[in-house]
């Protein structure tokens, strides 16, 4: 508890003492651009401005805080926007002390200093150098051979057939495995029938919060209570049937993820979507590969495997709770440089599906957008 005390009030003169130099170097080149080189006072503070702005986002990176981490774009962007922030503030303090109240204009520096120095201190701490990455722990020993996340809302009436299936399949295989089901705020009472389903299926576990959050929100509870050597998540109405994580198993030795596909060769589709349906997903198909994914045919696939370790690494940076949350996944996957494998599966269409065609496409699409922005930004890094 002292330790950690003594390191915050560390980190706190460390970043005084880079305050105090960046308004030397800000007060001084002030006083070079305006008594010596006879530029205006409000272009002059702009200039210091940023002479003291590039100081201090160095010493605070390496030296205040000691990061050296990747995301340098990311950091760096949000300073600059703390410290234009910070040079509005300047401008309208000096144009007030100096012009309405007639103030010399170093000392009106420096009280506007201590004033911007605040707000820089507060933005920067809560902001530009916090990380918010809730990393996920990974467990030390590996309690199942496989965890299968099923998210469901309001599921009521299909759960107990999909879960029913999955003990059955599980029942004729080597492999132990754990089932976790994550109701993702349903008003129907899919967590009674999965309750009612505990008594004759073993290691079956439910995952309950009232709100709905989304279907990524609920794949990433369950990974985060994950304990086997690999993740499955599978749809509530097993429209990929269990039995092909047959295929699955033998790849997750070569690669950290595996996905099903509906539009390889190979794969089979028993039961179709309207041609509306299908006519949206490959559009949003060929937009995602452009701008994302090239050479992944099927990203939206409910049917993905992942080493356990390189799923806990992954939802770790996700930030995407709805639809959307499949790109991000393979979109952080790839950034990360792990192997990817796409294999046919066969598949069939719910007729009672909770997807919204052209509402959830269009929510897609805008996360789309986001995540491509955290890419160029660094933020998965």
């Amino acid at each position: 508890m002292l330790k950690a005390t003594l390191k915050h009030y560390l980190v706190l003169i460390r970043y005084a003492t880079v305050g105090t130099v960046g308004t030397a170097i800000d007060v001084g080149s002030l006083w070079v651009f305006v008594d010596l080189l006879r530029i205006p006072v409000l272009i002059g503070t702009a200039l210091s401005f940023v002479l003291a702005v590039i100081n201090n986002f160095v010493l605070n990176k390496y030296w205040t805080f000691g990061n050296h981490g990747p995301n340098i774009k990311r950091q760096f962007t949000k300073f600059c926007i703390v410290s234009v922030v910070g040079l509005v503030l300047t401008e309208i303090c000096m144009a007030f002390f100096v012009y309405a109240l007639g103030i010399w204009y170093v000392a009106s520096k420096l009280a506007t200093s201590a004033i911007v120095l605040t707000w820089n201190f507060l933005a920067n701490k809560n902001w530009t150098f916090h990380d918010a990455t809730r990393q996920i722990a990974y467990v030390d020993r590996y309690e199942y051979g496989l965890t299968i996340v099923i998210p469901a809302f309001n599921e009521e009436r299909r759960i107990v057939g999909t879960l029913e299936a999955v003990d059955r399949y599980f029942r004729g295989q080597k492999t132990t495995r754990e089932i976790i089901v994550v109701d993702d705020g349903s008003s129907d009472d899919t967590a009674g029938a999965v309750n009612a389903m505990r008594e004759r299926i073993h290691d079956l576990f439910l995952v309950r919060y009232p709100k709905n959050r989304g279907k990524g929100h609920a794949v990433k509870a369950g990974v985060e209570r994950s304990r086997g050597e690999y993740i499955l998540f599978a749809d509530a109405d097993n429209s990929t049937p269990i039995e092909e994580f047959e295929k699955f198993l033998p790849l997750l030795k070569e690669h950290q993820i595996v996905i099903g596909s509906r539009y390889i060769a190979g794969s089979n589709i028993t039961i179709k979507q309207p041609k509306y349906r299908i006519a949206l997903g490959r559009i949003g198909n060929f937009l995602i590969q452009v701008f994302l994914l090239d050479n992944i045919r099927d990203t939206q696939c409910g049917f993905k495997a992942l080493r356990h370790n390189a799923a806990k690494d992954i939802f770790s940076r996700m930030k995407v709770n709805r639809f959307g949350f499949d790109i991000e996944l393979l979109s952080i996957a790839r950034n990360l440089r792990y192997s990817i494998r796409e294999v046919p599966i066969s598949w069939l269409n719910s007729s009672d599906s909770r997807v919204r065609p052209v509402k959830d496409a269009l929510r897609t699409f805008t996360e789309l957008l986001y995540i491509k922005a955290n890419l160029w930004s660094g933020r998965y890094e």
